[in-house]
């Protein structure tokens, strides 16, 4: 779907941040010249002329831009009360779920561990012999006498 807007601006000042009305004139031959005039440039014509009669209330395309306006607006708010309404939520599952006690775990199932011997983590070189513990004692107890 495409939508186009258009925006409305002053023809004399090209300011586009300024609300614009349609001005038709008419003038002594019959034609008719029409401009889209804010209200700071059309004083001078009315200053002149009295209140000038506008060309059209609003033009479709302003009708538009207005409820598209609107739209976003009512969408903007809807989405604020959704957020508000989840933070709500959110807060109440918190102190909720921080007053309940906590849940009763399952045991643990006790399984049996494989014993794997030991890595030994010195490198020896090669024809170093290995002693055992209780050779160590041995030595020690020999050195002491």
């Amino acid at each position: 779907m495409d939508l186009t807007i258009t925006v409305r601006g002053c023809d004399q000042c090209k300011r586009k941040d300024r609300p614009a009305t349609r001005y038709t004139l008419t003038v002594e031959d019959g034609q008719k010249v029409t401009r889209d005039l804010c209200a700071e440039d059309a004083a001078p014509l009315e200053a002149v002329f009295g209140p000038l009669p506008k060309a059209e209330e609003m033009s479709p395309e302003d009708a538009i831009k207005e409820q598209i306006l609107t739209l976003l607006e009512e969408g903007e708010r809807e989405a604020s009360a959704r957020r508000a309404r989840r933070e709500q939520e959110h807060r109440e599952q918190n102190s909720a779920s921080a007053k309940r006690p906590p849940a009763k775990k399952a045991p643990a199932k006790q399984t049996t561990a494989k014993k794997t011997p030991a890595k030994q983590t010195t490198a020896r070189p090669p024809g170093t012999k290995s002693l055992t513990v209780a050779e160590i004692e041995a030595l020690k107890a020999e050195g002491k006498q």
